[in-house]
């Protein structure tokens, strides 16, 4: 099973977004995934609430919620399979759950909130790879190093687990000639750790989630449905 986190201490970035189109495009390319909502404020639950279908084929487990075909979700605060309490994570049986899905799904995607409290450590110890989305914008640079310093110390803290997969530009407006001034400085900083994708601004994206559904359900032929395809496809190879 491939597990995948997706993680940034500033909010703004499209991490949800990513998190909702990396799940949804790895379940059309054949896998099953489970898209798991570990952020109290449960944005990726609320956005993937207009592709829930009543004929999806249910999953192995009751508390897994049908969204599309092979796709599941674990909604915010988990229910009873991973919380203890209103506020406070049980990691230990989170770490149980995902466990035993070995062998019932492809593909684990954890969306986690903007910082790293409990339920963002819980997140990267969960995962073998993390995905940084970064707003293509010259203050991105100063919320990276401080993920950066983050994964460092998750590196110490859960050997094996945590590694990061790459760095995503995201939002990158094409029409302006700054942008790709950005793309150059990320990449002459990053040193090799930014992807190739690049996801950039295009109004479909913000319709689908104002539909509640993914870009390839609202807009399949869209910019934004190209650039997720896209970057399903370059971590599938990776």
């Amino acid at each position: 099973m491939r597990s995948i986190v997706l993680a940034n201490q500033k909010g703004g970035v499209g991490k949800t977004t990513t998190a909702i189109h990396l799940a949804h495009g790895f379940a059309l390319a054949g896998r099953r995934v489970l898209l798991m909502d570990l952020d109290p404020q449960g944005n990726a639950t609320v956005a993937v609430q207009g592709m829930l279908r009543e004929d999806a084929p249910p999953g192995p487990h009751e508390w897994m919620v049908p969204v599309a075909e092979r796709l599941w979700l674990l909604p915010s605060a988990g229910g009873e399979a991973v919380q203890s309490g209103e506020a406070t994570i049980d990691t230990e049986r989170l770490k149980a759950v995902v466990e035993g899905l070995e062998g019932e799904i492809d593909v684990l995607i954890v969306d986690c909130p903007p910082r790293m409290d409990e339920w963002g450590w819980a997140g990267v110890q969960l995962c073998d790879e993390v995905i940084v989305p970064v707003q293509a914008e010259f203050f991105s640079m100063h919320g990276l190093s401080q993920m950066m310093s983050s994964l460092e110390e998750a590196a110490k803290r859960y050997p094996g687990k945590g590694k990061l997969r790459g760095v995503l530009p995201t939002m990158v407006d094409a029409n302006e000639a700054i942008a790709t001034e950005i793309l150059e400085d990320l990449s002459r900083n990053l040193k090799g750790l930014l992807l190739n994708s690049v996801i950039f601004r295009d109004s479909s994206l913000v319709e689908a989630a104002s539909h509640g559904q993914s870009v390839f359900v609202h807009s399949p032929w869209s910019k934004g449905a190209l650039c997720y395809t896209e970057l399903v496809q370059e971590i599938i190879d990776g």
